[in-house]
């Protein structure tokens, strides 16, 4: 491995053991028969099987036999919509088996529009020979080596896609997906994304840290057989990433009400633009962080709107796709 790699003690990626010992498993066979719906997560070890964005599988590795062992959600394999959350080991077998059982349950969950749109939107892409990008993860959290340095931790690295251009050199994209009016505002809403995504360039962590993961996301990638459609990269074949905000169903409930995209505003700026119909009483963003809608700005973000809803969603290009509005930093 690239010494840089284990300078920077980079707690993602999974052995070639592991890797082989999945693709003689039935769990690849079920990723293989349905690689229209499923997506396989790299983690620190382990591998998250996605159905939705949902991990309908912690899949792990047992060094001292060679097999491969599973947990899940107790709540994907029951009927009961009140279940509560509850971690289980579960042998692969059986998740094989209760597939249909356990997408149903993933699909009656409420209030996960954005989980499904952002699945769907990533696997369009990703199936789309002419993208000019490949979604690597989705989901992506930043590791820990242990709870105290996680209950420390001075910001959330999280974010909802991370894309690769196809083309060397190969420009990262960190994309934040929004579903609807109701996702602009609370703790998971548009200020705090900005305010994450400003410490994460403030601290440097693409440059010290989540360039060596997206490197060793891809390698473990290709040794799952997962067809990315690129070399792996060095170092310095990554470029430094740009941010993206993508709204979906930017569409108005009724006359009155507002888009998303004019919800959005209201959060983001000091004055009336993009057709705000009123400010936020709240914090703005920009009264922070400044206008992050100017390339010149310390951060800045692309805009990408669409009035697709997840039963007519046909964005094929997750960057470069047909969206209805684009709000590009100038």
């Amino acid at each position: 491995m690239n010494q840089n790699l284990i300078n920077k003690n980079i707690m993602r990626g999974i052995t070639k053991d592991f890797a082989d010992a999945f693709k003689v498993s039935k769990l690849y066979n079920l990723y293989e028969n349905h690689k229209d719906e499923l997506f396989i997560g790299i983690r620190n070890n382990y591998l998250n099987l996605y159905y939705n964005c949902d991990s309908i599988a912690d899949i792990h590795y047992n060094q001292k036999d060679g097999s491969i062992c599973c947990k899940i959600n107790k709540y994907y394999l029951s009927d009961n919509r009140k279940e509560k959350p509850f971690i289980i080991a579960i042998d692969p077998s059986e998740i094989c088996e209760r597939y249909e059982e356990i997408k149903k349950n993933s699909d009656a969950k409420t209030n996960t529009s954005e989980k499904k749109a952002q699945s769907k939107l990533v696997l369009l892409n990703n199936r789309n020979d002419k993208s000019n990008w490949f979604c690597i993860d989705v989901e992506y959290v930043k590791q820990f080596n242990n709870i105290e340095e996680k209950n420390n931790a001075k910001f959330n690295c999280r974010f909802d896609i991370i894309a690769v251009s196809k083309e060397k050199p190969h420009r990262v994209a960190l994309i934040e997906l929004k579903y609807g009016s109701s996702a602009m505002d609370g703790k998971s809403g548009i200020y705090k994304h900005i305010e994450d995504f400003n410490s994460f360039c403030e601290k440097r962590y693409f440059e010290n840290h989540l360039k060596y993961e997206i490197i060793t996301i891809i390698k473990s990638q290709k040794e799952l057989g997962i067809s990315i459609p690129f070399e792996l990269p060095e170092e310095s074949d990554l470029l430094s990433p740009k941010f993206y905000f993508i709204t979906l169903d930017n569409n108005a409930k009724n006359e009155k009400s507002s888009t998303p995209k004019q919800t959005m505003a209201a959060y983001l700026f000091n004055d009336i633009r993009w057709g705000c119909k009123r400010q936020s009483n709240r914090s703005v963003v920009e009264s922070k962080f400044g206008d992050v809608t100017d390339k010149n700005n310390k951060f800045h973000a692309t805009f990408l709107f669409s009035k697709a809803t997840i039963d007519n969603l046909e964005i094929a290009d997750i960057i470069d796709g047909d969206y209805d509005d684009k709000i590009i930093p100038q």
